[in-house]
């Protein structure tokens, strides 16, 4: 008897401790899962139905070995919490939060939770932007980049187009520093340029920085209107003077060179073209009219702090916890409204939006995108074969930078987050794939979750469900 009752009281610490690892790990299927999820958000009834997976053709009992992985990569630190989504048809299949904000288990994730998207902001926000004004006949792809911005005019960025832009294949640099234009000389801390990804840097322990005078202040004004992070504001004239640096560095081959300031150019395209701010503009187009309640840029003007996840412990280039403001540096010095990182959302919203494009422009019976545009936008691939318009592409011939899993067919499209966040869409077998993590967390040094793959493991689960 004693005998058993140990057993029970050992079993049930352990259950104690795998679900402050994760707080949702035995449900019994995902369609369990799924209604679990939806008592605690009504607002997901909205736009998405669970199902069963097996009425879809898909396993059960496999999908919900994505648990198991996801265990594996919290246990390993790779990441303090995560949520997972996948469509079917249009209908939720599997749907799970797991973990917390942060290794100390306090704030668990819910299905309202909104991540930094990171670079998933550039399909998620900005590509959205250039599709809607193509759409109404704005602007075309061949059009040179320097009708809408002056300040390139006279460069040798003059003859770049959008198309270039969007297939990355515009000369630009992968990365500027923006950040530098405000910082005193010889006062720039040290960084190291990690191996995994070269357009990001690691923030080590040192001294804070030094601002010039006048472009810094710790209190809004009509002068200082750029929040970077708390207490910290930038002159409205940094701006401008970001943008001239875009125009002053020098132009490469136009080859194949993943670039964050391609996309910050196209989201000034985007406001000079629309005549509103990007952020402004996407809510009125998409993400109201969907009703996309957890979605959003500067998410601190709409939203709790304890509705989002921190990304940060601490940055050479803003004082304290980083949650709310966007991670990335330039997008954050930028304003927090940045073509290239600053979107943060929940699963949920990400995934309507996405299924959207897989239905050719349209939800619950309102057109948003026409589908020749949804078609020219999502099947259009650059000639290298490296990516689409805007979004990224399977690479099953290089493993080291495949994005995706190997059984992800060609047509297969999205976007990852240096956060650790990813979107993939899958036309061929009509699928939406979301997964959120604030991976950074509290440091991002080293980039876990890409080196044990999580993210092609569970997609490749997902594929195995339908065999």
């Amino acid at each position: 008897m004693k005998k058993q009752t140990i057993v029970i009281l050992s079993l049930l610490f352990f259950i104690i401790l795998i679900d402050q690892a994760g707080n949702n790990f035995f449900a019994a299927n995902p369609a369990d899962a799924a209604s679990y999820t939806a008592k605690k958000d009504s607002i997901d009834n909205d736009t998405i139905t669970q199902c069963s997976p097996e009425k879809l053709g898909m396993k059960s009992a496999t999908l919900n070995r994505i648990d198991s992985v996801v265990r594996v990569g919290m246990l390993a630190r790779a990441y303090p919490g995560c949520r997972v989504l996948v469509l079917k048809e249009g209908k939720s299949v599997y749907d799970k939060c797991f973990g917390s904000y942060t290794y100390d288990g306090l704030q668990k994730v819910k299905p309202n939770t909104m991540y930094d998207l990171a670079s998933l902001s550039k399909t998620t926000g900005t590509l959205f932007a250039i599709m809607k004004l193509y759409d109404n006949g704005k602007l075309k792809l061949t059009d040179k980049a320097s009708n809408y911005l002056t300040f390139l005019r006279g460069t040798d960025k003059e003859n770049i187009t959008i198309t270039e832009l969007l297939f990355h294949e515009s000369g630009l640099p992968a990365y500027l520093p923006f950040y530098n234009l405000v910082i005193e000389k010889n006062n720039t801390p040290p960084f190291i340029t990690t191996s995994n990804d070269s357009t990001h840097t690691v923030r080590m322990p040192g001294k804070a920085n030094k601002y010039k005078t006048g472009w810094v202040s710790k209190i809004p004004s009509n002068e200082f209107t750029m929040q970077v992070s708390d207490s910290f504001y930038l002159n409205y004239r940094f701006h401008q003077a970001a943008m001239q640096m875009i125009a002053n560095t020098a132009l490469r081959s136009k080859t194949y060179v993943y670039s964050c300031v391609n996309f910050i150019l196209l989201k000034e395209i985007a406001e000079t073209v629309s005549g509103t701010t990007m952020d402004v503009f996407l809510d009125k187009e998409f993400y109201a009219p969907m009703n996309l309640h957890n979605i959003a840029y500067l998410p601190l003007r709409t939203h709790k702090k304890e509705d989002i996840t921190p990304t940060l412990q601490k940055d050479y280039l803003r004082p304290g916890v980083l949650q709310g403001f966007v991670n990335d540096p330039a997008a954050a010095f930028l304003g927090g409204v940045s073509g290239n990182a600053g979107l943060f959302a929940s699963a949920r919203d990400v995934a309507i939006l996405y299924q959207m494009l897989l239905n050719n422009g349209e939800m619950r019976g309102k057109r948003y995108l026409s589908v020749e545009t949804c078609r020219l936008f999502t099947t259009t691939v650059s000639a290298s074969g490296r990516r689409g318009l805007g979004f990224d592409k399977p690479l099953p011939t290089n493993l080291v930078h495949n994005p995706c899993c190997l059984s992800a067919p060609p047509a297969v499209y999205g976007h990852t987050g240096y956060t650790g966040t990813c979107c993939w869409v899958d036309p061929v077998n009509d699928m939406v794939y979301v997964f959120l993590s604030n991976r950074t967390y509290p440091y991002d040094g080293i980039n876990k979750l890409a080196r044990m793959g999580i993210r092609t493991q569970i997609q490749e689960l997902i594929y195995q469900s339908m065999k």
